[in-house]
């Protein structure tokens, strides 16, 4: 059976414009040790996870080099937009144009993934900072915080109406879920948030997400299960730039 896989944050710069390795040495070359961990690990029918930074580029043309990388990946493969994903087009007709085969890329957006199982449902959002960070000079107040997020709250409502549109349309029974976030669905130190009850509700058995990187992430690496979905960190220098298994579908 298919396998489901998850790996965050690739932060890629095929084009060599933006080496990783300035944040250390195990980032050195980390486009290849990924490519080679993949390779080995996913299949053809396995669908990987990729919630957000997929690449450094500024504009869609400069990611081209990136997503020719994906694209000479196996499986199928989820995106959901990132904090430093500049390049991500404003509309679903420039973003399908980008895509490789057998690609997905959601904001307000789901989609759904066949398997001899009968397949998994993905929905999605960004997500956001729970508070301004201000001991790297963020001068946002907590009401611009509130705004964000209940901006981001309301993208997450869509993709899950999406998808449930998606199911409806096929006529299938809700089935598996999983839900992509970029940055922690929850804030440090907590088990619950403003968007845990819709991801509950809406079925999924997995949150996803990235965003955090190095050896000192403290209490922002929020895991665990909790009210049946669990919650799982999968940056690429956290997974040891190795697709995680997350099991069959």
């Amino acid at each position: 059976m298919p396998i489901i896989w998850a790996l965050s944050d690739l932060h890629l710069s095929t084009s060599g414009a933006k080496p990783m390795d300035v944040f250390g040495d195990h980032w050195d070359q980390h486009d290849v040790q990924m490519a080679q961990n993949w390779d080995k690990t996913v299949g053809d029918d396995d669908l990987v996870l990729t919630p957000g930074d997929f690449s450094w580029a500024m504009k869609a043309p400069e990611a081209a080099s990136d997503f020719a990388w994906l694209g000479a990946r196996p499986g199928w493969k989820i995106l959901v937009k990132g904090n430093h994903d500049y390049w991500w087009p404003s509309s679903h007709t420039k973003m399908a144009a980008l895509l490789p085969p057998r690609t997905h890329a959601l904001k307000k957006t789901a989609c759904h993934i066949p398997s001899p199982n009968g397949g998994i449902g993905i929905f999605g959002v960004r997500g956001g900072d729970f508070a301004p960070l201000t001991r790297y000079g963020d001068k946002r107040t907590a009401e611009d915080v509130n705004v964000w997020l209940a901006r981001e709250e309301d993208e997450l409502k869509a993709s899950i109406a999406a998808l449930d549109g998606l199911d409806a349309a096929a006529g299938r029974v809700r089935g598996p879920r999983i839900c992509l976030f970029h940055y922690p669905p929850i804030p440090p130190g907590r088990t619950h948030s403003r968007f845990t009850p819709l991801i509950e509700a809406a079925g999924a058995t997995w949150c996803i997400y990235g965003h955090l990187h190095g050896k000192e992430v403290g209490a922002a690496k929020v895991e665990g299960t909790y009210n049946g979905v669990t919650y799982r960190c999968t940056s690429c220098d956290q997974v040891g730039f190795t697709p995680l298994n997350l099991g069959e579908f």
